[in-house]
């Protein structure tokens, strides 16, 4: 599945992690734009509709609603979720996912891999168990780490520009701003860089008018009062500038994203269709159940009969308790 605008397909997910709690939170809360691969996580205490939706809401009133929303793990992220999110945003209308198919299964799992060694990582260097605390931080450090499919970072693919962490991505010196402390510090070392810089042109200019006469050196004021309406006349055009320079940039990370999903769709689905053989009716395949639908005791995997297969591409399975109310993809 390819789409070349943010917010057309968002995926959610659920880590467990029930086996390592933190306080009353059990629960990792995944949310990615298909498209840019922008990620957010929230620490969740429950699995419930009401929590998950809540958290939905958060997310869709900062950065808009998606029009469909892929989900496929589980109970919780059924229609009731959606249906929850729109009781508590009657203006927000969005239609829930088919079931996942073989090319956003595995975006979403890597997603997921890379959120829990990140987050191992980090509760590692800072010798905590508080992985809720953690995640805002393995969140900005999986949205701005290199994507491989988009050709860039995360962030770059949803604002058009890196990862800005205050002066550290500045061009000033790490040793002249460790020690800065207030504006006014800031504003010192500013004219500092400024001052320095304009002797150094002034240095320039005086070396190239060694060789004018006197005359030439006394400009009539007129002409600089011209120059200064110019320069301020210049502004706004710089100002517009700058703002379509910047939309061109965010057209040109996410026309790279959108290529590198339709390489990523193409690959996918070649070994997909190697590794998963077409089902029949009458076949006795393997389902593996979700692991925030599974108690310790219960089964991994159940085993069901394929009852009809839909447009060539979705399975209706049964059980002996019965019919099961998804359909499923070979995969």
């Amino acid at each position: 599945m390819v789409f070349q605008e943010m917010n057309s397909r968002c995926q959610v997910d659920l880590i467990g992690m029930q086996s390592q709690p933190d306080n009353d939170f059990k629960f990792i809360f995944v949310y990615q734009d298909h498209l840019t691969k922008f990620v957010q996580l929230r620490a969740l205490k429950s699995k419930r509709a009401e929590e998950v939706a809540c958290n939905l809401i958060d997310i869709f009133t900062i950065f808009g609603a998606p029009s469909i929303l892929q989900s496929d793990n589980g109970r919780e992220f059924r229609n009731r979720i959606v249906e929850e999110a729109c009781a508590m945003w009657p203006d927000l209308k969005i239609v829930h996912g088919k079931p996942r198919h073989s090319q956003t299964q595995g975006s979403v799992e890597r997603a997921n891999q890379d959120i829990e060694n990140m987050l191992s990582s980090w509760l590692e260097s800072n010798r905590t168990s508080k992985w809720s605390e953690g995640l805002r931080f393995v969140q900005l450090m999986k949205n701005r780490a290199f994507h491989e499919g988009n050709k860039c970072t995360p962030y770059e693919a949803m604002f058009g520009t890196p990862v800005k962490v205050g002066l550290k991505t500045s061009s000033f010196p790490n040793d002249s701003i460790e020690h800065l402390r207030t504006e006014e510090e800031l504003q010192t070392l500013i004219n500092t860089v400024n001052n320095a810089s304009e002797n150094t042109n002034s240095e320039i200019e005086d070396d190239s008018d060694a060789n004018n006469n006197d005359s030439s050196q006394n400009d009539p004021p007129p002409e600089v009062k011209f120059e200064t309406q110019k320069e301020d006349e210049a502004a706004v055009p710089l100002i517009q500038t700058d703002i379509l320079s910047r939309q061109e940039q965010v057209k040109k990370y996410r026309m790279s994203a959108k290529e590198g999903l339709e390489s990523q769709a193409k690959k996918m689905l070649k070994v997909s269709n190697l590794k998963f053989p077409s089902g029949k009716v009458g076949n006795t395949v393997k389902l593996r159940v979700p692991d925030v639908d599974r108690a310790r005791s219960d089964p991994r995997n159940l085993l069901a009969v394929i009852l009809e297969v839909q447009n060539e591409e979705f399975y209706q399975l049964g059980t002996k308790q019965g019919r099961l109310s998804h359909l499923y993809t070979r995969n």
